[in-house]
């Protein structure tokens, strides 16, 4: 079909998809002069917006195609009113709203995240469907008719082979390898080594070399490499393969962008941790840093990307705002899928599945951003750690022993460490979403906790709240350093020497140590810090807000360009 067939309709929906994977191209610039000449009403929602803040933010600094496509798009309809807010992130709530604009379209593509909604959780849609593609649109009377022309997509059958595509070869420091188009790259230094591989500096300064050990690289994971660097996604923080490499005519692995820092779980694992990487930090950074993790998450999936295994040790954290995606080549990538999970970070329906049997959905990476959330909002701890609960955290998990209460009656299980502060200094529709998520197990979609804690990070950065303990990574407690030249072991001394204690341990030994010393629950023997809770006013006044001024905050911080 050609374009003019769209006008037809007196207003069109249109899916951030357009600019994400149409700008700079002949159809996105006719799409405008289309709806430029007919005066159509245009419409979108919220998530329109928070895509692009993600895209500016996550893309290449270099390529402004975005910002360019996004003023092209805005400038005349803006200036002649027709561009429209739909004032809402979820799909399910956009799918109701768009039933009441009349002879409308919805314009999205084959790839759109919208796409996915819509087909995952089995959305009504009952406008008509338009899907954009690089040499054409059709247009679609129903969800059913869309879906018979755009099908879901089959597993690769890459998925079940087991052979490795490995020789006698190996390469190490001072080798050369060569890139698929011949280019040389000499081996300089190893900076780590893992169950996968290793990772060495080479004498080009701006990327790194990944060389797999023997037994890892198999059909699926170069096939899906392969994909990988002929999509060439760029961005400041994902490390993610710019070139296949090869030793001596053989497949070893893949060059990439150089991350830095330590890995967030590293970082979040309780106050001796945050202390040590990042002293001066407030509560305001560790929003900063989530943000931009969720950004790099939200930028993937529009790429048709799942990341899958979403987990604390896959990103590398050097400043609030400079943190990196690495790991990516297990990722799932059009129909090849991420062999790979963590389970404390998986949804429980996934438990026990072969990983590399099925393409995993947008709802499943829900639930692991989720738990990003809670984990780094909570410095390291997992929603589902308790005192006094069960034996195991996943019986914890299955039975949704989420031991935090909406009017904070009940301390009991949370485990020591001021812990309950943190939850209570949290604003009450971050509260209400976790607790949902977690103890009710209702699910959001990754957009609209990018949405809330985007929010919060606005209420920080404007000192919305009236208590300045909101304003502290560990609300409530109090730091103090000992002047002694060793650390002082009086109050662990049940606990080995260089041994540092874990936030599981925590819960398992709440006071402290098995002895049950009531000290802090969170210390590093190579520390001399200690923790204690002081006597401030701990009420909320700025955070206790009622659900529709919650609803009003949002509006302000994301009404986009105005509404007619």
């Amino acid at each position: 079909m050609n374009i003019v067939d769209l006008a037809q309709f007196d207003s069109l929906v249109v899916d951030y998809s357009l600019i994400s994977e149409f700008a700079g191209t002949s159809l996105f610039r006719e799409f405008v002069a289309f709806i430029n000449e007919n005066n159509q009403q245009i419409y979108v929602s919220k998530t329109f917006k928070l895509y692009h803040y993600c895209v500016l933010h996550q893309a290449d600094d270099k390529d402004l195609v975005y910002a360019n496509a996004m003023r092209y798009f805005c400038m005349s309809i803006l200036n002649e009113h027709r561009l429209n807010e739909i004032n809402v992130t979820k799909s399910d709530e956009l799918a109701e709203a768009i039933k009441k604009i009349e002879n409308t379209c919805l314009i999205l593509t084959p790839r759109s995240i919208l796409m996915k909604r819509i087909r995952e959780m089995n959305l009504d849609i009952s406008c008509k469907i338009c899907l954009l593609y690089q040499d054409h649109i059709d247009v679609f009377d129903s969800l059913s008719d869309c879906f018979a022309e755009c099908k879901e997509p089959i597993i690769s059958p890459l998925a079940s082979r087991t052979e490795f595509l490995d020789t006698n070869l190996f390469c190490n420091i001072g080798d050369v390898v060569y890139t698929g188009n011949q280019k040389p790259i000499r081996l300089e230094k190893q900076i780590s080594a893992g169950a996968e591989g290793m990772v060495f500096i080479t004498d080009n300064p701006s990327v790194v070399a990944k060389i797999y050990h023997r037994g890892m690289i198999t059909p699926l994971r170069w096939r899906k490499l392969m994909r990988m660097v002929e999509m060439g996604i760029r961005s400041v923080g994902i490390c993610w393969p710019v070139d296949l490499i090869f030793f001596k005519g053989v497949p070893v692995g893949y060059t990439m962008m150089m991350g830095k820092g330590h890995t967030l779980g590293n970082v979040f694992d309780g106050p001796d941790a945050m202390i040590n990487n990042f002293p001066n930090w407030k509560r305001v950074d560790i929003v900063e840093t989530l943000i931009n993790v969720i950004e790099k998450y939200l930028f993937l999936h529009m790429h048709d990307i799942v990341a899958g295994d979403i987990q604390m040790k896959n990103a590398l954290l050097f400043s609030s705002t400079s943190v990196y995606l690495i790991d990516m080549d297990s990722i799932q990538v059009d129909n090849m899928p991420c062999p790979v999970g963590t389970e404390e970070f998986t949804v429980s329906d996934l438990w026990g599945k072969n990983f590399s049997t099925f393409l995993r959905q947008l709802t499943h990476e829900d639930y692991s951003i989720a738990m990003l959330v809670f984990s780094m909002l909570f410095c390291g701890l997992h929603p589902y750690a308790t005192r006094n609960g069960k034996e195991t955290l996943n019986e914890e998990i299955l039975t949704k022993s989420f031991p935090y209460s909406l009017d904070n009656s009940n301390n009991e299980h949370i485990p020591k460490g001021g812990y309950e502060f943190i939850w209570k200094y949290l604003p009450e529709y971050l509260r209400i979403m976790l607790y949902n998520t977690f103890k009710l197990g209702k699910s959001y979609e990754a957009v609209y906790w990018y949405e809330a804690v985007v929010q919060y990070k606005n209420e920080l950065v404007n000192h919305s709240f009236t208590d300045e303990n909101a304003y502290d990574v560990f609300p409530c407690m109090h730091y103090h350093q000992t002047n002694d030249a060793e650390p002082d072991y009086s109050v662990r001394s049940s606990r080995t020497i260089n041994t540092k204690k874990s936030i599981f341990d925590a819960v398992i030994y709440p006071t402290g140590n098995p002895s049950g010393d009531d000290s802090s629950p969170f210390s590093s023997v190579a520390s001399n810090k200690r923790y204690s809770s002081v006597n401030r006013n701990n009420t909320q006044q700025g955070n206790d807000r009622k659900k529709d001024s919650d609803k009003g905050g949002r509006e302000g911080l994301f009404g986009l360009f105005g509404r007619k």
